[in-house]
Parts: C-alpha cells; structure tokens; sequence
C-alpha cells in the first residue's frame, strides 16, 4: 500500500502539469500495514473503553450522591413535620390555654352575677314581705 501511495506522488495530466502529494503527510497519520491499523484501534479502542468506564463511575457517583440527596430531602421534610406538628401542638395548647383562662374569666362573672342574683332575690323576697305587711297594715286602717 505505501508503495502505492509513492507512486501517486507525481502524476502528469493532459496538459502537462504536474501534481505532487506530500506522501510524508499521508504516511504519518495513516496507518500503513494492518498491524499499524489494528495497534491504532486497539488504542482507541482502549481509550474509548477507558473513557467510557470513567464516564461510567461517574455516573454512578452522581447517581449515589443524587440517592443521598434524595433521602437527606426526605428526612429533612420528616423532621419539618415533626417541628410542624410540634409547634402546632404548642400553638394549641397555647390557644387551648388562652380559651380555658377565658371561660374561667367567664365563669368567675357568672358566680358574682349569681351572688347578685340570689341577692336581688332575697331583696325581692323581704320587699314583697314588707309590701305584704304594708297592705295588711293598710287594709287593717281602712275597716
């Protein structure tokens, strides 16, 4: 083959002009025997193979450290929850607190309201005993 190749170096057209090849440049980027072929490719070869193991590792690097991304998310939303949850259980039992104070506060105005109440009654009660006597007294005078 590279016996070919010099040969095609200089050829001579119709016209008279000449063409040259640089037959340096041709031999020492392609190969020039199958051996030479077949090192070139098994180079590659390798090479290709050896990229494609590294992209391959890491690739698997990234998808472990997306896995472990993935679950540090989910724990992390677990304890929000569970802050969540916590601080809505301290909001309630703050409100729960705030409510209870308020009935006490209610219920403490309805026992003076009652104490009021018992003495209106008893008001009431020794009123209408007076008007009672009153009437009796009145009666009594107009006999």
């Amino acid at each position: 083959m590279y016996k070919y190749q010099q040969n095609l170096g200089t050829r001579s057209y119709g016209g008279g002009s000449t063409s040259s090849y640089d037959t340096g440049r041709y031999s020492s980027t392609r190969p020039t025997s199958y051996n030479e072929y077949s090192r070139s490719t098994t180079n590659l070869d390798t090479d290709y193979k050896k990229l494609y193991e590294e992209e391959k590792s890491s690739n698997e690097k990234l998808r472990k450290e997306l896995e472990q991304c993935k679950q540090e998310l989910r724990e992390s939303k677990k304890e929000l929850d569970r802050v969540m949850r916590k601080q809505n259980d301290r909001t309630e039992s703050t409100n729960e607190k705030r409510e209870k104070r308020t009935l006490e506060r209610k219920i403490s105005e309805m026992e003076e309201e009652l104490k009021k109440m018992e003495s209106l009654k008893a008001d009431n009660n020794r009123l209408k005993e007076e008007n009672g006597a009153l009437i009796r007294v009145i009666s009594k005078l107009s006999k």
